[in-house]
């Protein structure tokens, strides 16, 4: 970028984008919303979203939303179910229960990257894991669906963490 101007519109827009997001989840957070309603209440306005320069390359909005409520909240959502959650192993066994076993979870999960639903897909391959962290299959799984997920991302960091990570869930590193 080249320019007063432009340097001063740019970095601007950028102050402008940090102070939105901060500002409405503020008054969200006011309205009760929990860190979930937020991310889909809180949207860039056009005049800012459609701006390349502020494309989630790096950061993403939805993270800022969640960093702004746990810094005036902290991690309680006010959910009363969340002050004693199941531990993972247990929700995940009770998971796996519903879906008929393991095995049919492990099935569910499969036809989740098949159809290229990928947030499913590694969800129930860490239920899967959190039964048993060793699963060679769930960690496959979890791998497909993490690479789905980097072939369409455009945030650099979430893309190279998806990749990462299911390079090691593949054991191509150490």
């Amino acid at each position: 970028m080249l320019g007063a101007q432009k340097v001063k519109e740019v970095l601007s827009d950028y102050h402008n984008a940090v102070r939105f997001i901060h500002d409405k989840t503020v008054e969200g957070m006011n309205q009760g919303m929990t860190p979930d309603q937020l991310v889909e209440y809180v949207q860039l306005p056009e005049d800012l979203a459609g701006k390349d320069y502020l494309q989630p390359f790096y950061g993403h909005p939805e993270w800022g939303i969640r960093s702004v409520f746990n810094g005036y909240v902290g991690w309680f959502d006010g959910n009363a179910t969340h002050l004693f959650p199941l531990s993972p192993k247990a929700e995940a066994q009770r998971v796996a229960d519903l879906a008929g076993g393991p095995d049919q979870l492990t099935a569910k999960a499969h036809e989740a990257v098949a159809s290229g639903d990928a947030q499913w897909a590694a969800q129930l391959a860490d239920h899967l894991l959190a039964i048993e962290p060793n699963d060679r299959e769930a960690k496959q799984i979890k791998a497909q669906a993490l690479t789905q997920f980097a072939q369409d991302m455009v945030n650099a960091t979430a893309r190279n963490y998806y990749l990462t990570v299911a390079a090691e869930l593949r054991g191509d590193l150490k």
